[in-house]
């Protein structure tokens, strides 16, 4: 059996509504150094393997937190970033009605079918990307990881995890709006192999299980 912990990363810049869109430079607020001190002293508990992370600076400046904690080296995985904004957005001013409206409609990318805006990621983009990254850690040779990654990131993979690679965009807004992560919170992917001889209801399982969701109790 392989586990993955997840952590969402610690409140940043963008999470606070900043003046404009950062994408993923967006930093740590003062509280989300605060929040990564605090999940990097939970993880302390874990037995970790290997961390990784993605390549947003918020999530590598709580990686690397986490990282001196527990006398891990911070590994740096693009698939792992979050949904990736339009380049014309980046550093633009989130006042302007214009910008504002072309971040509206990438939002509702990744609930239309075929809907794209720039060079933005969509429902599908993302879908894969997700995908890709869940069967990567299947093959990795270690048997706990500890990822820092984000939101929606993790939105995608619990999705995928619950309702397999087929589901729709339909199905995926039921998903996604029906779910929450709060900055640093911890999730835990279990995978099953044949080999486990693991069963439920007495029927043989090989595949993801969600063993934990948005656990936050380090936060109080």
């Amino acid at each position: 059996m392989k586990t993955i912990y997840f952590v969402r990363h610690g409140e940043s810049e963008s999470n606070v509504g900043a003046p404009v869109f950062l994408g993923e430079s967006s930093l740590l607020t003062e509280r989300g150094e605060e929040q990564a001190r605090f999940i990097a002293k939970r993880c302390a508990r874990l037995k970790v393997d290997v961390l990784i992370s993605s390549t947003a600076v918020r999530a590598k400046a709580t990686a690397q937190k986490i990282g001196e904690e527990i006398g891990k080296e911070v590994e740096i995985l693009e698939m792992l970033t979050e949904r990736k904004l339009p380049s014309e957005l980046l550093g633009k001013s989130r006042e302007d009605k214009n910008n504002e409206a072309m971040y509206a409609r990438w939002l509702m990318s990744f609930y239309e079918e075929g809907s794209r805006v720039g060079d933005g990621d969509n429902f599908l983009i993302f879908k894969s990307r997700v995908s890709e990254a869940l069967k990567y850690f299947v093959d990795r040779t270690e048997s706990s990881i500890l990822v820092v990654t984000h939101g929606f990131f993790l939105h995608m993979a619990v999705a995928l995890v619950l309702l397999g690679e087929t589901f729709t965009v339909d199905e995926f807004k039921r998903v996604a709006v029906a779910v929450w992560m709060d900055n640093t919170g911890l999730t835990r992917f279990d995978y099953r192999v044949a080999e486990d001889k693991k069963r439920i209801d007495r029927v043989p399982y090989q595949g993801w299980i969600l063993r934990v969701w948005n656990d936050h109790a380090h936060l109080g």
